[in-house]
């Protein structure tokens, strides 16, 4: 089972927070004995700290990760048809997007008319005549 992405970013600063400690050690061994070894005592317990509060971050992620959401579907029943809503909507994105392929989708409303047996639908708050789906 794949880690959550969350739980590997905690995962990859605990990482860094080892290397950082094995360079320090490394530093410490080039300098004069007494005050290295001070120097990589304090950075070392720095560290370890930051490591903890890495730890403990990691878990509270994990446990505030969202549930999984239910599947929503929304059918329309008309003249002995069954119409998803999120299939209309789906015809009407890729429509929008082969007529203009230079625009991003930022916004979509979605217009079924049973009555006229076609879906309407507006995007980026540009609406036209052309904007139509035949359902």
């Amino acid at each position: 089972m794949a880690r959550p992405k969350r739980t590997m970013t905690a995962a990859a600063k605990a990482v860094e927070v080892k290397e950082e400690v094995k360079e320090v050690v490394r530093e410490a061994a080039k300098a004069p004995a007494a005050k290295a070894e001070a120097k990589a005592a304090d950075q070392a317990q720095a560290k370890t700290a930051d490591k903890a509060d890495a730890k403990a971050n990691a878990k509270a992620e994990v446990k505030a990760a969202p549930k999984a959401e239910s599947e929503k579907t929304v059918v329309v029943e008309f003249g002995g048809k069954q119409i998803k809503a999120k299939d209309v909507l789906a015809q009407a994105e890729k429509a929008y997007a082969e007529s203009h392929p230079e625009t991003e989708i930022k916004t979509v409303e979605l217009y079924i008319s049973p009555e006229q047996n076609a879906a309407y639908y507006v995007v980026n708050g540009e609406a036209s005549d052309d904007f139509k789906i035949e359902l």
